[in-house]
């Protein structure tokens, strides 16, 4: 991320959802997203941040998620999740089947396939022991 960041740290627990998403909200705001995206940046974070808490960290080892937004430019935010968790490629998962019924649909999948739909960019890379998934939200995309 190029520009001025701003970093969140703080244990990857469910409970912490709502922080996370009026932190990421703050860099919307000063990136000057409408509304309408700042909505689907919350369904974004949402989905990113409980798979984190849910799955990064196996059993009661307790971790930490680090949140990063940079709002360089006017009508762009990016956004970084990152975590020290069982290394995890989400954009290596295979896609959701969208086409089946619900009733037949396998859990899982869908958080990934509504980030990579909402997204202008996405970008997965492990480094130095982190999970690092970054994402772009524009106003026009």
């Amino acid at each position: 991320m190029s520009g001025d960041t701003c970093s969140l740290e703080l244990e990857a627990k469910t409970a912490s959802l709502h922080e996370v998403m009026d932190f990421v909200r703050k860099g919307a705001v000063e990136a000057s997203l409408p509304e309408a995206r700042i909505g689907e940046l919350d369904l974004m974070i949402e989905e990113l941040f409980v798979n984190v808490c849910r799955y990064a960290y196996p059993g009661d080892v307790p971790g930490v998620v680090t949140i990063t937004y940079c709002a360089a430019v006017p009508g762009e935010l990016q956004v970084e999740v990152a975590d020290q968790g069982v290394e995890f490629n989400p954009l290596a998962a295979a896609p959701a089947n969208v086409t089946l019924e619900l009733e037949d649909r396998p859990i899982g999948g869908l958080g990934i396939f509504l980030v990579k739909t909402l997204a202008a960019s996405l970008d997965y890379r492990r480094e130095d022991g982190w999970n690092r998934l970054t994402f772009c939200i524009a106003a026009g995309s």
